[in-house]
């Protein structure tokens, strides 16, 4: 049985006694408050008080009444197929879970209590030699399966959602729904190659199976193989030409890859965006009548934050911040999230205090009208290119002023954002503005404040110190690895004798990975017993304990990676590239004091990171004084970063 909230004070004191075992005083209550606003709830909860009677009847009837005036609540229609199953009704309780799961294909509880059922009946149909009936008993138990896999995957279960597609292909091997599925946990699992062979193994079986397609695009996307996972994009669209993940894996998702690929010049990268942006033309009917001449309201600027990493993600130690020392007397703050599953990190977020919005389940069309709706003054975005983005929806044109920060390190190509925000740093003054087409608005002092993690381990010595040797590292991800990158890493360990390279990344967890990474490093003419390659870890911070010295990748560098490594004592050295995704590193360590870890270009990276690696003394003490000199930085200040950024919003608005 599960439960629902409790906000009166009538349920309060009724799930009080209920609770407490005091069945009597709680089923009084309920009866006597079945008439006040909070009866649904209370004849939900005299449900259960019947139920766990054993008055199975009145326990029925009764859910069934608070299921039919909260048809929404799935809580409710659950228990009462509960109450059906445990009074032997097996039959209609079968139903009642199939029919709240077709409303309610993520309620996890109804999927343990229907699946018992469905295995049972294929036991029923295998004894009694029905293999007409059994077939299909054992086509609605795969499939039952499959589905619990999707509703685990929502709720960020990913272990448990590849459990449950195996299980489905246990019982049928040719369903390739379930492989198409699989492929897709497997590559969000960071096994590339595994998902690679599912993937491969659906189109067999199904090869007009759009979704397949596209998880197999993704799965080669991540091995670097990006012309055939166009080819992949295209049959999926194709085959489904509405298909609004695979527009984004397709159009934004390649965009960002160039980014990523040395291949890519930045006139080249300009030329991609800008082409994408181009399909969204300013909108001729993109007027703001709130703010005409004289019509302009005598209120606070509003200003929108819209991000689909309101939640456990890396953007978190940026987003945090700003919204929880935004100026209220000046500012009103309206927070988009297009975020499926809110978790404890959205929660603080909300705790800000600020408006917010839920627009994961809104059209762009729909985003665009209540954006509009909304009255923007100014409308900043913190995905670009990135999965969640919706700046389809501000191709419309829904706030006077629209920007993108932080979250994606390069032009969005839309002709209708006006602003990029960013710093001297990561867009030096001549350097980038060809590359965009928003104007640059640099922020004094750094384009962003980094809030560290809640619990974090304590700073150790440097591990050379018992090791005997250096260890050097990078927890960026794998997808930031090129050759150029492993061929300047090569470099380096030939020139520190003894020193080892650890590498952790998600990707590092597929054995096809692993070899991959293994032959791009021995080609360079470095032995596999340099190299420690890991799968990621949830205790990620204590990898850096493991590491000397920390390497920025290139031409797509790191950011909360960079903050992480140095808030542990870690030094970062970085190679700025000639684009704004490999600068954010320069622009953290200028904000910490310690550009002296910055490299003039690759040679000079070699040099010092050597120099620094047979300076034990040197690792040692800034081991000891790296996280007090990033809490006293402008990095680590929330509300002065705050103050900086509102002064700059203020002159866009």
């Amino acid at each position: 049985m599960t439960s629902a909230n409790q906000t009166s004070p009538e349920q309060s004191e009724a799930w009080r006694l209920f609770q407490a075992g005091d069945l009597d005083a709680a089923a009084t209550l309920c009866r006597e408050s079945l008439t006040n606003p909070a009866g649904t709830e209370l004849q939900g909860l005299l449900g259960l008080i019947h139920a766990q009677r054993g008055e199975h009847e009145l326990a029925e009837q009764a859910l069934r009444k608070a299921a039919a005036l909260r048809p929404d609540d799935p809580a409710l229609a659950h228990n009462r197929a509960e109450v059906l199953r445990q009074s032997g009704r097996i039959g209609e309780a079968a139903r009642a879970f199939k029919e709240l799961l077709a409303r309610f294909p993520e309620f996890l509880p109804s999927y343990e209590s229907l699946l018992p059922l469905l295995q049972a009946e294929v036991e029923r149909l295998r004894a009694a030699g029905l293999p007409d009936a059994l077939r299909q008993a054992q086509a609605e138990l795969a499939s039952l399966w499959n589905h619990r896999g999707n509703a685990l995957l929502s709720a960020d279960d990913g272990v448990g959602a590849e459990a449950s597609y195996r299980q489905a292909l246990a019982i049928d091997p040719q369903y390739a729904s379930a492989w198409s599925n699989l492929c897709n946990v497997l590559c969000l699992g960071g096994r590339a190659f595994e998902s690679e062979e599912a993937g491969r193994r659906a189109l067999a079986l199904s090869p007009q199976l759009p979704q397949a397609w596209n998880n197999l695009g993704i799965a080669l996307s991540d091995q670097g193989r990006l012309s055939e996972a166009d080819d992949c994009f295209a049959r999926a669209l194709a085959l489904k030409p509405d298909f609004s993940e695979v527009f984004h894996n397709a159009g934004s998702g390649q965009l960002f890859n160039t980014l990523l690929s040395p291949s890519f010049g930045g006139a080249d990268i300009l030329q991609r965006h800008r082409a994408w942006g181009q399909r969204h033309p300013v909108p001729v009917d993109a007027q703001h009548p709130w703010r005409a001449p004289g019509a302009w309201p005598n209120r606070r600027r509003r200003i929108g934050v819209m991000s689909s990493d309101l939640r456990t993600h890396a953007m978190q130690h940026f987003l945090d911040p700003l919204l929880q020392h935004h100026d209220r007397t000046e500012f009103e703050i309206v927070c988009y999230a297009h975020v499926p599953c809110p978790d404890a990190l959205t929660r603080r977020f909300m705790a800000h205090g600020h408006r917010w919005n839920w627009i994961h389940a809104l059209s762009d069309d729909q985003l665009a009208a209540q954006l509009r709706a909304d009255e923007l003054d100014l409308l900043v975005e913190c995905n670009g290119h990135t999965r969640g983005t919706r700046l389809r929806a501000m191709a419309h044109k829904p706030a006077y002023r629209q920007a993108s920060w932080l979250g994606y390190l390069g032009t969005t190509g839309l002709p209708t954002m006006d602003y990029r925000l960013t710093d001297e740093w990561v867009d030096p003054l001549g350097l980038t503005e060809a590359q965009h087409t928003e104007t640059l608005v640099r922020i004094p002092g750094g384009l962003c404040a980094y809030r560290p993690h809640e619990q974090y381990p304590p700073v150790q010595a440097p591990p050379c110190l018992r090791e005997g040797d250096v260890t050097f590292g990078s927890l960026n991800s794998l997808m930031k690895l090129n050759p150029q990158v492993v061929e300047l890493w090569s470099t380096l360990l030939k020139a520190v004798p003894g020193a080892r390279l650890l590498l952790q990344a998600k990707q590092l967890a597929d054995w096809g990975t692993l070899g991959r990474v293994r032959g791009m490093f021995e080609m360079c003419g470095v032995s596999a017993d340099r190299l420690i390659l890991r799968g990621a870890s949830s205790d990620f911070l204590h990898s850096y304990q493991g590491i000397d010295i920390a390497l920025d990748t290139f031409p797509y560098g790191g950011g909360a990676t960079t903050c992480d490594a140095l808030w542990m004592g870690v030094p970062v050295i970085t190679c700025p590239a000639d684009r704004s995704a490999g600068r954010l590193t320069n622009s953290i360590l200028h904000q910490i004091g310690c550009a002296q870890w910055i490299a003039r270009d690759p040679a000079h990276y070699v040099e010092l990171a050597a120099a620094l690696a047979t300076d034990v003394p040197e690792l040692a003490r800034v081991r000891r004084a790296l996280r007090d000199m990033m809490e006293r930085s402008p990095l680590c200040d929330g509300p002065g970063f705050a103050q900086r950024w509102q002064s700059v919003i203020t002159t866009l608005c």
